[in-house]
């Protein structure tokens, strides 16, 4: 029987994976950008981009302004509304940036994604000392601190469904998964209410997070702030009990 397939593969979809590559491109950017300053960022020719471009200019998505650089328009604000309306009335932005502002750390804002965990947002740090992770960024589900936390927001069918999953594509050199120790990991997260991890998936860095409160009809969401292991390891109390308060201010009914 053949195994599953790694990872996703985009080779039939390019086209595809250029707009969604853009369109994060300028949620990283926060500002317009010409054609030149796309190609480069996302490493294709200028002729492919002024194309990609000029379709989405067509369809609505993307503005011209009148320096030549272009900007998502409001038509791409309002596709995923529908989703969770926390992160379109910007609770969720207003939570990471005091979160940001508070700690001086990265904040992290991460969803399952199959085997993976995938950070959908990122509030860099202002530290000098800080982690760089961009949007878009993976981590293994039942490897990391906050593929566990999300791990925990679901029923143990699912839970054991991922496992499953996670061990069916895991590279064949690497050791077998303990099913019993990961979910005695679960179990802990939620009785403490966040997880711990340092230097577990990057040496020298480390996270303390939790989930966000559930939405309806919405996909667990966990909120992490992630800074150097040694320090996260030291504030684990602290950074715990502030992402419970906040997250109790900015979700309060």
């Amino acid at each position: 029987m053949p195994r599953p397939r790694k990872s996703f593969d985009t080779g039939g979809v390019k086209s595809a994976t250029r707009v969604l590559a853009l369109l994060e491109l300028f949620d990283s950017l926060q500002r317009p950008a010409g054609v030149t300053e796309i190609a480069r960022a996302l490493g294709i020719p200028q002729s492919s981009t002024s194309m990609l471009v000029n379709g989405l200019i067509d369809l609505g998505y993307l503005a011209a302004l009148p320096d030549r650089r272009v900007q998502p328009t409001q038509r791409v604000s309002v596709l995923g509304r529908w989703i969770d309306e926390r992160i379109t009335d910007g609770r969720v932005a207003r939570l990471m940036e005091e979160l940001g502002e508070t700690t001086g750390e990265t904040i992290l804002l991460g969803i399952a994604s199959d085997v993976h965990v995938v950070y959908i947002a990122v509030r860099p740090a202002t530290r000098a000392m800080r982690l760089h992770i961009p949007a878009g960024t993976r981590r293994p589900l039942v490897e990391s601190g906050m593929g566990l936390t999300l791990l925990s927001a679901m029923p143990e069918e699912e839970i054991a469904r991922r496992i499953a999953r996670a061990e069916l594509t895991r590279e064949p050199d690497r050791p077998p998964l303990d099913p019993a120790a990961i979910h005695a990991e679960i179990e802990g997260i939620r009785r403490r209410g966040h997880a711990l991890s340092a230097s577990r998936i990057v040496p020298g860095a480390g996270i303390v997070c939790t989930l966000l409160p559930a939405a309806a009809g919405a996909q667990p969401m966990a909120i992490g702030i992630g800074g150097q292991a040694f320090e996260v390891v030291e504030r684990e109390e602290a950074f715990a009990a502030l992402l419970h308060r906040e997250i109790a201010r900015h979700f309060a009914p």
